[in-house]
């Protein structure tokens, strides 16, 4: 909970579309971007939208210059008045390295760094590579009484070589005589334990098929905007033995570039596979001309599996579970309203299949997050503004107990984060310009959790 990103994809033009860009940043990043729409044919039954880049990207940091490229291909065929057939299809490709985090030293926080730096700089440090394919074809049926029939299928197939300078922990008697090792932050005095990580040839394919239908109706003087859908889909997730590798001791002041490579695979991967059903039912009532009352509800049955890359620690498990949502909104003036929501969220969670814990591979209960929100939205000619109340509770799960021998821990949910606030949003124009003003104030706690240290706190 929390919100949704809606990525459009970019339709054909009912007239010729024909942009070219060229842009250019300090660094010397350099990029070339095509874009063309438009309609052809008998009546202008076919529709199309040709987005081509490519991009060579030099930013600030050391030894992080890269390059990609993308081509996309939108298409529509207005067979009749009553049928629409659309299909997509895209090609990425990504190639840069990656910049590896800071963290702290010791127990304290570290100055801002130069930006300059790059902890993955080393010898033997290569790119990370990203490919990318993507199809869809979607038909819309218009039927009688203004209703519409949709089928959407998609597919999407996804390699990456996952490759980087990995700087995590650190043991160094030198700034602790004793010995002292940090798992989770550097040393005191900057150093940290360098890996060399290699994850080669991963492959991700998801396929989807989404069938809907809607339509109105009325019932006396109140008009029902439906929408009922099933929803299908696959993922199958596929990797190869991984490398994480000591390769010796850095600093975060970037000075340290000789040490050696150690590229041999010393460690397992985990293969995923999923299953999913969704049964979707959501019903806008139009009350009278300000009010409008919106129902959904959601069911989903889903099946997850995962295997280590040799066999080992496989997990397999089950759930069903629905999810509502209700809002209502009232128009007190002109393009001004007042509404309030609440909705469920689900998180599905299995217990990782290792010996240190009690109940290894098992799934956790679903986890159900709730979210409630009361609002303001208004606009005029020149002005936009919002304003909102929010609270947010969502479960927790960690893990119980030391976890460094067998069966010394277990994993189960415990407590919950709870995130309560206010935000308000202002645009206005004037002339060519456009003025935006957000605030939001936000109080976040954890709280219910075993651990008292943690409990309560932001």
């Amino acid at each position: 909970p929390g919100g949704l990103v809606n990525y459009v994809v970019k339709r054909p033009t009912t007239r010729d579309l024909r942009t070219v860009r060229l842009e250019t940043g300090s660094g010397g990043s350099v990029l070339a971007a095509m874009d063309l729409g438009g309609r052809l044919g008998t009546d202008l039954a076919f529709g199309y939208r040709l987005n081509v880049a490519t991009e060579t990207l030099r930013p600030i940091t050391q030894a992080l210059d890269g390059r990609r490229q993308l081509v996309a291909l939108a298409t529509d065929w207005r067979i009749n008045k009553d049928s629409i057939l659309e299909a997509e299809l895209e090609w990425s490709h990504k190639r840069q390295a990656s910049q590896a985090g800071f963290s702290l030293l010791g127990n304290a926080l570290p100055a801002p760094s130069d930006p300059r730096i790059n902890l993955n700089n080393q010898a033997w440090a290569q790119p990370v590579v990203l490919d990318g394919d993507t199809a869809s074809l979607r038909w819309r049926q218009k039927l009688a009484d203004g209703w519409q029939f949709t089928a959407h299928a998609g597919t999407q197939r996804l390699r990456s070589d996952d490759r980087i300078a990995f700087p995590f922990g650190c043991f160094d008697p030198d700034p602790a005589p004793d010995g002292t090792y940090y798992a989770d932050r550097y040393c005191p005095n900057g150093n940290f334990d360098l890996y060399d990580f290699r994850s080669e040839n991963e492959r991700r394919r998801t396929d989807a098929l989404d069938l809907s239908l809607q339509g109105k109706l009325r019932t006396g003087a109140i008009e029902h905007a439906l929408s009922a859908g099933v929803l299908q889909s696959r993922v199958r997730n596929r990797f190869g033995s991984q490398t994480f590798a000591f390769s010796g001791t850095g600093n975060v002041d970037g000075s340290v570039r000789d040490l050696p490579a150690n590229p041999v695979p010393n460690d397992e991967n985990t293969n995923r596979d999923e299953r999913s059903t969704e049964l979707s039912l959501r019903d806008a009532i139009t009350i009278d001309e300000r009010s409008t009352l919106w129902l959904g509800l959601r069911h989903t049955r889903l099946h997850r599996e995962s295997v280590r890359t040799d066999g080992s620690r496989p997990t397999n498990y089950a759930q069903s579970f629905t999810t509502p949502f209700v809002a209502a909104s009232y128009a007190f003036a002109p393009q001004q309203l007042v509404y309030a929501s609440w909705s469920r969220s689900i998180e599905s969670e299995v217990v990782p299949n290792r010996s240190r814990y009690v109940n290894a591979g098992q799934p956790l209960p679903a986890l159900k997050s709730r979210q409630a929100e009361l609002g303001l939205k208004g606009s005029s000619d020149l002005t936009e503004w919002s304003a909102a109340l929010f609270d947010i509770r969502r479960p927790l799960f960690n893990d119980i107990g030391s976890c460094d021998v067998d069966d010394s821990c277990i994993r189960q949910a415990n407590g919950e984060q709870h995130h309560r606030g206010i935000e308000a949003n202002l645009a206005t124009r004037l002339d060519a310009w456009t003025l935006r003003f957000g605030a939001q104030w936000l109080r976040a706690r954890v709280q219910g959790v075993s651990d008292a240290a943690v409990d309560g706190k932001e």
